[in-house]
């Protein structure tokens, strides 16, 4: 448990490192913010998780971050598509003008 702790807060780190070196850009920084945190608090939590789990009827605990997360993941990832799929067709009107 240790071990997982460490790295989310590593991975915190890095999140805040990279912002303030402006690798990431201002509208991605809140979100990656957000899910780094989450990290700490469900690596602090894993014992209560464990318990929520068997609750629900899930033998796996890892099982059930495998499904919160992929549901979380899932819509972040068509958000994304949607983003580049916009900047692909500005790119496609741009071209031509650029042309001229």
């Amino acid at each position: 448990m240790d071990d997982t702790i460490i790295a989310t807060t590593l991975f915190l780190l890095q999140v805040i490192w990279l912002t303030a070196k402006n690798k990431l850009s201002d509208k991605h920084v809140f979100t990656w913010i957000i899910f780094s945190i989450g990290d700490v608090i469900v690596a602090l939590g894993l014992p209560y998780i464990n318990e929520i789990a068997a609750k629900l009827g899930i033998s796996y605990m890892r099982s059930l971050i495998f499904k919160i997360t992929f549901l979380i993941i899932l819509p972040l990832l068509i958000y994304h598509t949607i983003t580049i799929s916009k900047h692909d067709k500005n790119i496609k009107n741009l071209v031509p003008e650029v042309a001229y």
